[in-house]
């Protein structure tokens, strides 16, 4: 058993720890078994460290099983870094876009000039032995002095709770993970929306209801300010962008402080003028779902270099009445439209690696076509990109839950616990935070350390 332990407190943190993830499960020799639940800590700072190294750390472990030598795996690993770009450095202690650590070998004690296992001063880095002890909370501290022939999760039990942020370097756990789907959250600036119309109309509440979805676990926030409902009236462009323009330009003037996590802002709009507004205003991502069919709007995206958001669809708003034939198979159909729609993007400067395909649960589906369509949701992955799934609190839950709407959220989270273990990339979701538990139960419960 070999316990890696990754950190990074530069750029897209995130970003930067699945890429290392994603790299390491690809060492020959070596199967990732586990992956921690993530923790922000403060920096470790040498003393007369300049300001700008004062970056939080996102940290995790990963449970492994190799038959490959110290030496080796530390060569590859180290390759890792480098290619991801981190370079060779003389500073100690300063920021990192990655930093990947063997934390624990076994019960291996090693002394060289390249290694040292258990990693130095682990057992006063609640940042390095929580995620350790969530992997391998059985595994024993095999070092001379008060700690030897402990388990982990003894140690650890002395920094009290995970979640409280008292523990050194104020380390905490957070809902993030990295081995599940990206959580994108809703923020409905609406009158109408069918769950949530009203709710957010205010600036100052749309943005403290983002600062909660962020922490709660989302990765992407997607404002919008036009209802897609049936009953819906379609709203101009300049009402819609003056619904949006404050929160967003709230959004870009928070600090780190209001954020654990810097989330990627989305704008959910058909309109090109409101997308080349909040592009303007810093926006990552546009969510179209009339899927880029205004060639304005087409143009504006090929000429930027954000994602999109390209949804499947008959019409928008959603017309009940207006559905995929009964008598054919919705999942090759949707697959065949989106197909036609990347070439025609592509043909148009859009490259496929910026797009995202949303194959538009519930937009001119019936209910069981919508369940077939998440049934085999995997189909989609031949259209080369990356696979957002929107499902939550729709209409079509009606064929399984007489709850209303906005009561939904159990049904809907049971629906992200199996995409989660589909090619789903982000799933699109009101309440954030019962997915986000609801992945780390699983994940946890699945691969726990089991030496019975």
């Amino acid at each position: 058993m070999v316990i890696l332990g990754l950190g990074s407190n530069v750029g897209d943190r995130l970003a930067n720890l699945r890429t290392a993830l994603q790299s390491i499960k690809k060492i020959s020799h070596l199967k990732v078994q586990q992956v921690s639940p993530i923790y922000v800590s403060d920096a470790l700072m040498p003393e007369n460290a300049p300001a700008e190294w004062d970056m939080p750390y996102l940290n995790l472990a990963l449970r492994c099983e190799t038959t490959l030598k110290p030496v080796d795996l530390l060569k590859q690993l180290k390759d890792i870094e480098w290619s991801i770009g981190r370079k060779p450095e003389i500073r100690h202690w300063g920021p990192r876009i990655i930093d990947i650590d063997i934390l624990a070998w076994d019960n291996l004690t090693i002394q060289t000039d390249m290694l040292t296992v258990p990693h130095a001063s682990l057992q006063e880095r609640p940042f390095a032995l929580w995620p350790l002890a969530d992997v391998a909370p059985l595994w024993i501290f095999p070092l001379a002095g008060v700690n030897q022939g402990k388990t982990a999760a003894q140690i650890v039990e002395s920094w009290g709770s995970r979640f409280s942020g008292k523990a050194p370097f104020r380390t905490k756990q957070v809902h993030h993970r990295i081995d599940t789907p990206q959580l994108m959250g809703i923020v409905n600036i609406t009158p109408d929306s069918f769950s949530d119309g009203g709710k957010f109309l205010n600036p100052e509440q749309a943005f403290e209801h983002i600062i909660h979805l962020v922490n709660a676990g989302a990765e992407v926030i997607d404002m919008g300010a036009e209802s897609t409902a049936p009953t819906a009236q379609p709203l101009d462009a300049k009402t819609e962008w003056a619904r949006l323009e404050p929160v967003l330009t709230a959004i870009k003037k928070s600090t780190k402080q209001n954020f654990l996590i810097t989330p990627k802002i989305s704008i959910d709009t058909r309109h090109s003028f409101v997308a080349a507004n909040a592009l303007d205003r810093g926006a990552d991502w546009i969510n179209d779902v009339s899927g880029l069919d205004d060639p304005v709007m087409c143009e504006i995206i090929a000429q930027s270099t954000v994602d999109c958001v390209v949804m499947h669809h008959l019409s928008i708003p959603e017309r009940r009445d207006h559905t995929l034939p009964r008598d054919l198979d919705p999942v090759k159909m949707v697959q065949t439209w989106g197909e036609k729609r990347l070439r025609e993007l592509e043909q148009k400067g859009i490259a496929r690696n910026r797009i995202i395909f949303d194959p538009g649960i519930g937009f001119g589906k019936m209910a069981e076509q919508s369940l077939l369509l998440l049934k085999n949701v995997n189909f989609f992955k031949s259209l080369g990109t990356r696979i957002l799934i929107g499902h939550s609190r729709k209409t079509f839950i009606s064929l399984l839950s007489e709850m209303p709407f906005v009561e939904r959220d159990i049904e809907t989270m049971a629906m992200a616990l199996y995409l989660s273990k589909q090619s789903v990339d982000y799933i699109r979701v009101h309440n954030v935070e019962f997915c986000a538990r609801g992945f780390k139960i699983t994940a946890a419960l699945e691969n726990f350390e089991d030496k019975s």
